[in-house]
């Protein structure tokens, strides 16, 4: 398993002397022998719950994975908190078969699934207007309740790395420390992942896109080349490029230049030192909204710093059936960071 420049060994052999030879089943005339049954496989447990965050001024809800044998234990677990793509919600992941990955994997880890709306999970420049929102339709995706939906504070950035994980922390057993916090997501949400963890190593170790937003500013060329890619200089280019998600894009992220920057993964991958952040990158080399040439920026960059990540173009499109193949190999990359001394 496994169109924007701008949703987780062993038994050991014993000797083979006669002594130690396991003994034959009996079986009486006419019978027939039988298997032995199977261990039933462990499963976590998916719940929906609901928390206020001052950073948003509104009560927001999302899905949790507790892992097996988390009931009846003291055991705490790291978390990895997954963000989902523009127009979706909380239940993207779990839909798209994140419980059933997990599983498989025997991941030993909780899973917050978050509802970002669509704020690409950054503090808007532009402020909220709750009353507005409430009288009109979602621009992207269906909102089951607008109340849901709009918040009255777009800083959403503050509401998952501060708010989200100081209620998980207190909520759930966890072990509370950025070597035990993951953050990944898709589409939107690999932007929302990458840009957060960069600029919250202090709460975040590992990241992971698939088909991420990985390089906001990505003006060209297409396809990529090496050494040749060119960025955008205005941020009005967005809107006039890029319609409603530009428009969007320039509402969150406003007029300067500098700001875009500030948030923008292949801007901030200039910075980081190899060893700060576990880094997984995917997207399909037939991606839609071309975001495949963005990765490949991101990928030559963290290169060039000599930064080490797993980074992997693989065939498909910008659609489920990509991520769904994915989710258990970002799990099992956080899973292998978490366990790293």
């Amino acid at each position: 398993m496994r169109r924007l420049a701008l949703l987780l060994l062993l038994v050991a052999c014993g000797s083979s002397t006669p002594s130690q030879s396991a003994p034959e089943t009996e079986v009486a005339a006419g019978e027939v022998a039988k298997e032995p049954a199977a261990e039933p496989e462990q499963a976590g447990l998916l719940k929906t719950a609901t928390f206020p965050s001052d950073s948003l001024g509104v009560d927001k809800s999302y899905l949790v994975y507790l892992p097996a044998g988390y009931e009846g234990s003291e055991t705490r677990y790291p978390v990895v908190y997954m963000l989902h793509g523009l127009g979706g919600d909380e239940d993207n992941w779990s839909k798209m078969g994140l419980v059933t990955a997990a599983d498989k994997l025997k991941l030993e880890a909780i899973v917050v699934m978050m509802d970002g709306d669509d704020s690409f999970y950054a503090n808007s420049q532009t402020p909220a207007d709750y009353q507005k929102c409430l009288g009109q339709p979602r621009t992207f995706g269906r909102a089951a309740s607008l109340e849901t939906y709009c918040v009255k504070h777009a800083n959403y950035e503050t509401y998952v790395a501060t708010d989200m994980v100081a209620h998980v922390d207190s909520t759930y057993r966890t072990i509370a420390k950025r070597e035990a916090r993951a953050i990944g997501g898709l589409s939107m949400g690999g932007f929302g992942a990458l840009m957060i963890g960069m600029r919250h190593k202090d709460v975040f170790s590992s990241v992971a896109s698939h088909s991420g937003v990985t390089a906001l500013l990505y003006k060209g060329p297409f396809p990529f080349e090496t050494g040749k890619t060119q960025l955008i200089e205005d941020p009005m280019t967005v809107t006039k490029n890029f319609g409603r998600i530009g428009t969007l894009l320039y509402s969150i992220f406003g007029t300067d230049i500098q700001n875009w920057r500030d948030h923008d993964p292949a801007f901030l991958a200039k910075s980081l030192n190899d060893g700060e952040l576990a880094i997984y990158l995917d997207c399909g080399t037939e991606d839609e909204f071309r975001l495949h040439n963005g990765v490949s920026y991101l990928h030559e960059v963290l290169e060039s710093r000599g930064i080490a990540h797993d980074f992997t173009l693989a065939p498909g499109t910008h659609n489920v059936s990509f991520w769904a193949d994915r989710i258990d190999d970002s799990l099992a990359f956080h899973s292998k960071h978490f366990a790293a001394p």
